[in-house]
């Protein structure tokens, strides 16, 4: 599906996210708050102070318009933490192992407008964890269940989670609406093709 992406993606850097695609990566700000996090602990200055950045820009109205100024306190934050992290250490075989500080430096070095474009551009969301939350109860049926009991039922399960997904971003109560969807007074337009797709 990525393939033929074009737009903004949003997501928790996985490598294979970067590559063969023309879709533009912007980095999840939870999922970086969490991995800096995990940094801050063994007592890594650079990861509080970036925590800290991130999460004042997140606190801001935005679109940032100082984006020179912003862009510039992520410079000297990673040039910090070039400093801070110990370089790649050659092991018997295989490529130099790096520590985890430096594997995130590398990515926000490599990404460095996809960490801050939320602050940056408007209407970009922070996170990507309302996309997670989507797939989030079709993972936890699949290891309660097992699996789906036919092929069929797989897409039906499919298309209800998006019907229901539906009505509450819209602020419409969901089993209401399910109600009024299945009764008999509304299965004419089901069958008329009137009630067909759900944004």
């Amino acid at each position: 599906m990525l393939n033929e992406f074009t737009g903004t993606a949003v997501h928790h850097c996985r490598a294979s996210y970067f590559n063969d695609h023309d879709a533009r990566p912007v980095l999840c700000g939870a999922h970086l708050l969490r991995e800096l996090a995990g940094l801050k602990e063994p007592g890594s200055r650079w990861a509080e102070e970036m925590n800290e950045f991130l999460l004042d820009l997140h606190g801001m109205p935005r679109p940032i318009l100082a984006a020179d100024e912003v862009r510039k306190h992520d410079r000297i934050s990673l040039e910090q933490a070039e400093r801070e992290e110990p370089p790649p250490q050659q092991g018997k075989r295989g490529k130099p192992k790096q520590s985890p500080g430096r594997n995130r430096l590398n990515r926000l070095r490599t990404h460095p407008e996809g960490a801050l474009t939320f602050a940056l551009e408007a209407g970009m969301p922070f996170t990507n964890n309302p996309a997670e939350r989507e797939l989030c109860g079709t993972q936890v049926k699949l290891k309660v269940s097992g699996n789906f009991r036919t092929l069929e039922g797989a897409p039906v399960y499919a298309r209800l989670q998006a019907v229901i997904s539906t009505f509450r971003k819209r602020g419409e109560n969901a089993f209401a609406r399910l109600r009024e969807l299945f009764s008999p007074r509304a299965a004419p337009l089901v069958e008329r093709g009137q009630v067909v797709t759900f944004n």
